[in-house]
């Protein structure tokens, strides 16, 4: 027995709700009452803020028992709540892109938790001095770790130099102990990636081994594809869920036909195949530092023009017009930046995933080559799936963000 249900009430659940009803009761309501989709209405910040404050709350455990028993009211008299209302960034992260329906696909994106965990190593010594005059955005990861500067800066022209620079760098400024506790962090990164690779590969099996045992039956198969198509119908209203499923296949499809090329050329082809998945890495990297120096300069417009306004002077509609702006134009820009680094996440891990399920050592060439046709059969059901204009205007608030943000960017180039 709950004291109110306030909290359950703005997000639309039961007080008997699970964990996973709360996130995609919070997701929906996040998307539907973002201030950016309803402009017109005063009161639009204040709703998106009750949604978090609710959410934030049950969604921790303790909170939550806390909420029961007390109530909202009883909740605020006894000063308790407060820090849980504060939502996980990488939760929220990976709310956003896709939600936990793409778990059995590509795991848990585990980018922005390196970041933050480092960065946490990071910020323990940091002084005015030590950041000095520069301009720093770093991306942090068990794949990459990428940062400019404006002072001393040179090019770099790949991903091995941008990384090497950026830990010479850091790592000059760092105490023994941080050493040693960025070292702990890497093996526990490293682990956990692994485990994911295999879970993740021993999934992908499995669904490859099902198809191949009723390729040959049409009803059967039929049953197959269905559960499947239910399964990509739910993903695809998730936040980027299309795009997700879009880049997925994708990535299925090529590496798919590399193996079956390989299987047909006696391995030569891997060479040019290999090549082509690193030059495509490159590129992804390299997305992450233009979307993030964007985002970087989208801050500093705002900060400036902050610093121009009379902080004592009320502001005009005007003006509250022009900052709503810009503070969407940063949303949609570090929007940009993470589904870059998803992107690039999400493409590394698969690319490692498919190489287990796909080059098994103990698997003649004919199993490959069948394996691969079954991984070619998923991608393109994931590439066909599409979504209908209700379902577009349902899912796109971040989306249509970012594109805004990044749309404003390509005019400004040309």
């Amino acid at each position: 027995m709950v004291r109110d249900t306030i909290y359950y009430d703005i997000l639309g659940v039961d007080p008997s709700a699970s964990d996973a009803e709360l996130k995609k009761a919070y997701r929906k309501g996040a998307i539907r009452l973002h201030p950016d989709k309803n402009g017109n209405d005063p009161k639009a910040a204040e709703k998106f803020q009750e949604l978090g404050e609710a959410y934030g709350v049950l969604q921790n455990q303790e909170s939550r028992e806390l909420y029961d028993k007390l109530g909202k009211e009883g909740m605020k008299i006894n000063a308790v709540g407060s820090q849980a209302s504060d939502i996980d960034p990488s939760e929220f992260f990976t709310m956003v892109f896709g939600g936990d329906g793409f778990k059995d696909w590509f795991g848990e994106l585990s980018m922005l938790k390196d970041s933050t965990d480092m960065a946490k190593v990071f910020d323990e010594d940091d002084t005015d001095e030590s950041i000095g005059g520069s301009s720093e955005i770093t991306m942090v990861g068990n794949e990459t770790n990428l940062s400019t500067s404006d002072k001393d800066y040179h090019k770099p022209t790949t991903l091995s130099e941008l990384k090497e620079e950026n830990l010479k760098k850091r790592n000059s400024k760092l105490t023994k102990e941080q050493r040693e506790e960025l070292y702990q962090l890497h093996l526990e990164a490293k682990k956990a990636k692994q485990e994911r690779i295999e879970t993740l590969a021993a999934k992908l099996v499995s669904k490859l081994e099902k198809y191949q045992s009723v390729a040959k039956q049409p009803e059967s198969l039929a049953q197959f594809s269905n559960t499947l198509s239910k399964e990509f119908e739910d993903l695809k209203i998730e936040s980027f869920g299309i795009q997700l499923l879009h880049l997925i296949g994708k990535i299925y499809s090529s590496l798919a036909n590399a193996t079956i090329l390989s299987c047909k050329t006696f391995g030569v082809s891997k060479i040019f195949t290999s090549a082509k998945r690193k030059s495509g890495n490159v590129k992804n990297g390299f997305s992450i530092i233009k979307t993030a120096l964007n985002a970087q300069a989208a801050v500093e417009e705002m900060m400036k023009q902050e610093q121009e306004n009379d902080p004592n002077a009320e502001l005009s509609d005007e003006a509250r017009y022009r900052q709503a702006e810009m503070e969407s134009n940063i949303t949609g820009h570090l929007l940009a930046t993470a589904w870059a680094s998803t992107k690039y996440e999400v493409s590394g891990i698969l690319s490692k995933v498919c190489d287990r399920a796909l080059n098994d050592k103990l698997l003649s060439k004919l199993e490959r080559i069948k394996r691969s046709e079954a991984l070619l059969y998923i991608a393109k059901m994931m590439t066909s799936v599409e979504r209908s204009p209700e379902e577009e205007e349902e899912a796109r608030i971040f989306e249509e963000m970012m594109a805004k943000a990044t749309t404003k960017d390509s005019k400004k180039h040309k």
